[in-house]
């Protein structure tokens, strides 16, 4: 089975290849286990040629579960060997790769791409002129990562100290509540991990959530204790 960023890799070659500029221009897809000498006498004839990159997925929000990609860059690469090239420029390739993906809706994860920061550039490498057109997508993978249910709260009794129980239907999830009206979280110093019943007095506002690494957290639940 494909993974995400190959599945997306394969469909920016398509877009490329299914315009008339990229009749003559061969486009490749990046394989991390083609040798690179081999791939370059492969296609040097042509004079001119275009490569699209394994896309580089980017965590904005280290700590959030998943992780998810926000956002998804894809790098094309155009090389040129001078002495045999006979069509366009490696520049103008990258130019118009940039201008055919720069707003196009890339179905794979259903996201609009739009040129990077750092757009189109020259790279240096040996032996060939090249320059590089970058994308990304406006937003992350789409692609959902489930959310884990609120936990559940029950109390026994009706006046202080009650007896608090705290529930999740996730199974290995992490429950961490707070008692004093502040945010949980898993290394919050306010914070408690669940891990039995619990007796709460007056006065107290409990708030709580789930966690569990490969889901977002949970919503909060709460409760007030008087």
């Amino acid at each position: 089975m494909p993974s995400v960023l190959t599945s997306i890799q394969q469909e920016i070659a398509d877009r490329l290849l299914a315009d008339p500029f990229f009749a003559t221009i061969p486009v490749l897809v990046e394989n991390p286990r083609d040798v690179t000498y081999e791939l370059e006498a492969s296609v040097s004839a042509a004079g001119t040629w275009a490569e699209v990159l394994v896309p580089e997925a980017v965590v904005s929000a280290s700590t959030a579960p998943g992780p998810i990609f926000d956002p998804v860059e894809i790098a094309i690469r155009v090389r040129e060997n001078i002495p045999v090239a006979s069509g366009p420029h490696a520049l103008e390739v990258a130019e118009t790769a940039l201008a055919l993906l720069h707003l196009y809706r890339q179905t794979t994860i259903n996201e609009v791409l739009s040129a990077a920061p750092k757009a189109l550039g020259r790279i240096n490498e040996p032996n060939v002129v090249a320059y590089e057109a970058r994308v990304r997508t406006q937003a992350g993978a789409s692609y959902a990562v489930p959310q884990l249910d609120a936990p559940t709260i029950s109390s026994a009794g009706s006046v202080s100290p009650q007896t608090v129980t705290l529930a999740s239907d996730q199974p290995g999830a992490a429950i961490y509540y707070t008692l004093d009206g502040s945010q949980p979280a898993p290394r919050s110093p306010t914070s408690v991990l669940y891990t039995a019943p619990f007796t709460v007095s007056a006065a107290a506002q409990l708030r709580t959530r789930v966690w569990l690494a490969g889901f977002m957290a949970s919503s909060e639940a709460r409760a007030s204790f008087s």
